[in-house]
């Protein structure tokens, strides 16, 4: 029970990290030197924890996660991501995921403490299609036990 306990809290950590990326019909503005902000729930459907290196936790040890983005409870685009342990002493992880949505991809990453409720800021890496170049920030309302869906609000650059 207390290693499911465990998986789960990885997981839903991980799903925290998940973004999102404005579509025209839901408000992103094309001006140049702007800011564009909005708000994903994200679900994870597919996850699973990596045993690497020793038995138990260990530096390496990966969560891998997959779920659909939703606005206003409608599906616009997929999320996929791996948190590869960095730190025992902190539960801490790398986090890199990849957004996809019709006319592009966003990435991102960040390190992220395992479990933790408490709300952070991801960067926005880069993009391809229509989000190449992307940058800013995300900031993350994670997953907890109790809801399993991240609240990310997306703050595009440029």
């Amino acid at each position: 029970m207390g290693k499911r306990l465990g998986i789960l809290s990885t997981v839903i950590a991980a799903a925290a990290l998940v973004v999102g990326v404005a579509l025209p019909a839901f408000g992103a503005s094309d001006h140049s030197g702007q800011q564009r902000t909005f708000r994903v729930t994200a679900t994870v459907t597919e996850g699973t924890q990596i045993d690497l290196g020793a038995p138990g936790p260990s530096l390496g040890d990966q969560v891998v996660f997959s779920g659909p983005l939703l606005q206003g409870g409608h599906q616009v685009g997929h999320q996929g991501g791996v948190c590869t342990t960095v730190s025992l002493q902190r539960h801490e992880a790398q986090c890199i995921a990849t957004y996809s949505f019709g006319d592009g991809q966003i990435t991102a990453q960040a390190l992220v403490i395992l479990g933790s409720p408490v709300p952070y800021d991801v960067a926005i890496t880069g993009g391809t299609g229509r989000y190449e170049g992307a940058k800013g920030q995300v900031h993350t309302r994670p997953a907890t036990p109790t809801n399993p869906n991240g609240i990310l609000t997306f703050h595009l650059e440029g």
